[in-house]
C-alpha cells in the first residue's frame, strides 16, 4: 500500500467514524448531491478539527471505490447526513458507474501486468 492509500484510508476511517449513517466501507450506498457542502457545514456546527481539503480528498476517495460503483449500478436513493433517503441515482448515473468501474478495473489489471 502506498503513503497515498494510507493516507486516503484513514480519512475515509474519519468519515466514517463521524458520519455512521452515512459512509460504511463494506457497504456504501449513494451519497446525496453534493454532499461535501452539508458535511463542511456540520463540521462547522460541531467544531471538528477536519479541514476541506481533507474532507473533500476524503469524499473523492470514498466515491472511487469499486464497491461505491457497484451501490451506484443498483439505482435506487440516495442519502444525506442522517442516513435518510434524499433523491435517486438516475440511469445515467448508473452508466456513468459501470464506465468507471471498468475502467478502474482495466488499470488494475494493466498494472498487474506490467
Amino acid at each position: 500500500m502506498t503513503k497515498r492509500q494510507r493516507k486516503n484510508r484513514k480519512r475515509i476511517n474519519r468519515l466514517v467514524e463521524l458520519w455512521p449513517e452515512l459512509f460504511n466501507r463494506e457497504k456504501p450506498q449513494p451519497l446525496k448531491v453534493e454532499i461535501p457542502d452539508d458535511l463542511i457545514q456540520d463540521i462547522a456546527i460541531r467544531e471538528l478539527a477536519f479541514g476541506a481539503g481533507a474532507l473533500r480528498a476524503a469524499v473523492a476517495s470514498y466515491v472511487r471505490s469499486p464497491r461505491y460503483y457497484r451501490a451506484l449500478m443498483a439505482g435506487g436513493a440516495r442519502y444525506d447526513l442522517k442516513g435518510q433517503p434524499c433523491g435517486e441515482v438516475t440511469p445515467q448515473e448508473q452508466k456513468e458507474a459501470e464506465t468507471r468501474l471498468m475502467m478502474l478495473n482495466d488499470r488494475r489489471k494493466a498494472r498487474k501486468y506490467r
